[in-house]
């Protein structure tokens, strides 16, 4: 049994929140820029202490615990963003994209999501998992797993894990070498992210300093994406390791490492002030604060200190420790007021993609619905699937289930053949038994369908192929002339469930060529939005006959490479992309967003309402 007094759970915990309020308030300054820098003591201090990012989702996680409970799920912090949180930034963007299309965690953190997947968003949300979870780090990963699959993956997966256990660890231990290891426990080997924290204990052992190891990790772990998980949780332990406990010292290095600065410098004194208390971090750096914090968003609270925010916080820690982290007493705690229930559920229906949550024209796509008897007796009933208008799906399944038994059951759909293919398909799973009924909804993405001519390429040598952007291949004049349905009569089909297509997949060659694709874009509504184009190589892109978009001489994709402001009319639209492969492999994408003005809770910028012309 390990144990703590309330006073000084509290202190770390407030000590925690303030380093966390002013890390991520030092660091925005300098947020995305890649340059090492040179900031001091006295030219590091903001000017102003701006809302962050960083705090305000694990403020809105801790109103999660505070009204739902402790058993909260993946969905439960799901519900919470969409009720109150407008972010839509990157990652947030692309989970608002999934969730609103009926795409569940974990798979909302993946799917269509490849660029963004392994960055920061996850990783600055560890602190709530730990601080209400003392001494527990198993128990504080098991919560930060459940959070970061939301919009992320993999290596951010990890990333907030390793973090949470080790902010849960810190209370009891405070050799930051012990506590990295005990973060290491939740990080698979042979994965990036041990490698980049390895790597980084390696050289802290060496003797080497801090702008040499800060060269070392963009060597082997860096990424043009200013917040990839992998380099700045690299100068997030260079930070805590090189800072030898020293609460400026730390922060400045994690300012001067530079890239996603707000994150790193936010977590480093996080995780240094929780270790020292809030009485061990320098005044200075404390009073512009006022204990006060700021927040983008709005929440029913109602108090905006910072010392309210730790005391919230313990009271949950609290309640947890009451039923989930019975082997930490707090002693001297107040009672808490926190739901402790266990929710039950007679049955539980949930759904596997067994792949990608797609399916295109022509396919059929083969599903798993999952049923679990939590009762007391045995369970028996019809199972079927209910598809939208023009779907086609298998017949009904009879389940038939003792008491705390569960069984998947295989379902294939297939949509309709012809018409509009949406992006947003809600089917339903509906299990009826004995007089009563369970549905379980869930989105099927309609893969974006593309008609394509070529490859055409020239021979440029005995090794070497070109194509250009500059070149004709086909007649573009029937493009503006509105003829494209004629220009792509007999080309063929390619299905695509992201918005990245896969190109690779259909024309596997090496060298250099360039294609022509057709999308019949739906939309039900006129509207003004943006096409965003990413590509590695060179593009063209025609809406309705105009050019809308050209980008040449950049190689390494990514999907916000090229903007143009776009008017969608009502019903049919005409999107032609020339693409021409100039990198090893061909890399494309195609989104369409609309800004959030009015910051609106849970608002997708990423249209989820368009279909495909099939």
């Amino acid at each position: 049994m390990r144990r703590i007094s309330y006073e000084e759970y509290f202190e770390r915990v407030y000590g925690g929140w303030l380093g966390k309020c002013i890390g991520g308030a030092v660091g925005a300054r300098v947020e995305g820029r890649k340059e090492l820098h040179s900031f001091t003591e006295e030219t590091a201090f903001p000017e102003e202490w701006p809302p962050n990012d960083d705090l305000d989702l694990q403020v809105l996680w801790l109103h999660a615990l505070q009204t739902r409970g402790v058993y909260i799920t993946s969905r439960d912090l799901a519900e919470e963003w969409v009720e109150h949180c407008w972010y839509y930034f990157n990652e947030y963007g692309r989970f608002l994209k999934n969730f609103h299309r009926g795409i569940d965690p974990p798979v909302s953190g993946w799917f269509d999501n490849e660029y963004f997947r392994e960055s920061m968003g996850s990783p600055i949300r560890s602190e709530i998992w730990g601080f209400t979870c003392p001494g527990n780090p198993g128990l504080a990963a098991h919560y930060a797993g459940m959070d970061a699959v939301l919009d992320h993956w993999r290596g951010s997966v990890w990333a907030e894990q390793f973090l949470a256990a080790i902010e849960a660890e810190a209370f009891f231990t405070s050799d930051l070498e012990e506590l990295v290891e005990v973060g290491l426990k939740f990080v698979p080997r042979g994965s990036r992210l041990r490698g980049v924290v390895e790597l980084v204990k390696e050289l802290w052992r060496s003797g080497v300093d801090w702008v040499e190891a800060r060269w070392e990790v963009l060597r082997r772990y860096g990424s043009p994406d200013f917040t990839s998980v992998y380099q700045n949780i690299g100068f997030t332990m260079i930070a805590l390791l090189w800072g030898g406990g020293d609460f400026v010292r730390t922060m400045l290095i994690a300012l001067n490492c530079g890239y996603d600065t707000d994150c790193t410098c936010a977590t480093a004194c996080a995780i240094l002030g929780e270790l020292l208390g809030a009485e061990g971090i320098p005044e200075k750096w404390r009073a512009p604060l006022r204990d006060e914090f700021v927040m983008g968003f709005s929440l029913p609270r109602s108090s905006y200190r910072i010392s309210d925010l730790a005391r919230e916080t313990c009271e949950v820690g609290v309640a947890i420790s009451r039923v989930l982290n019975r082997d930490v007493e707090i002693v001297g705690a107040p009672e808490p007021r926190i739901p402790l229930g266990r929710p039950h559920r007679d049955v539980e229906v949930s759904v596997d993609y067994l792949g990608l949550p797609a399916v295109g024209r022509g396919e059929v796509k083969e599903l798993e619905v999952r049923v679990r008897n939590n009762g007391s007796t045995s369970l028996v009933g019809v199972l079927e699937l209910e598809v939208p208008e023009g779907w086609r799906a298998s017949e009904p399944h009879i389940v038939s289930l003792a008491p705390g038994e569960e069984r998947g059951y295989r379902f294939r759909v297939a949509p309709p053949a012809e018409g509009v293919l949406w992006d947003r398909n809600m089917l339903r799973a509906r299990l009826s038994a004995g007089g009563r009924s369970w549905v379980r909804e869930f989105g099927l993405c309609g893969s974006k369908y593309w008609r394509v001519l070529g490859p055409y390429w020239r021979p440029r040598g005995p090794f070497e192929d070109e194509a250009s952007l500059d070149e004709e291949y086909v007649d573009e004049g029937m493009i503006e002339e509105g003829r494209e349905l004629d220009l792509f009569q007999g080309a063929r089909g390619l299905n695509s469930p992201t918005d990245k297509l896969p190109l690779d997949e259909h024309f596997p060659l090496p060298g250099e060529y360039c294609i022509y694709l057709l999308h019949r874009l739906y939309c039900p509504s006129e509207r003004e939005v943006d096409a965003y184009v990413g590509a590695a190589g060179d593009v063209r892109v025609w809406l309705n006959g105009e050019v809308v978009c050209e980008g040449r001489g950049r190689c390494v994709w990514s999907p916000l490479m090229y903007r143009a402001r776009v008017r969608l009319r009502e019903g049919e639209n005409r999107l032609v992309v020339k693409y021409v492969k100039k990198a090893r492999s061909a890399e494309l994408s195609v989104g369409f967003y609309r800004e959030n003005v009015e910051r609106r809770p849970g608002y997708s910028v990423w249209q989820v309402d368009l279909g495909s012309v099939l």
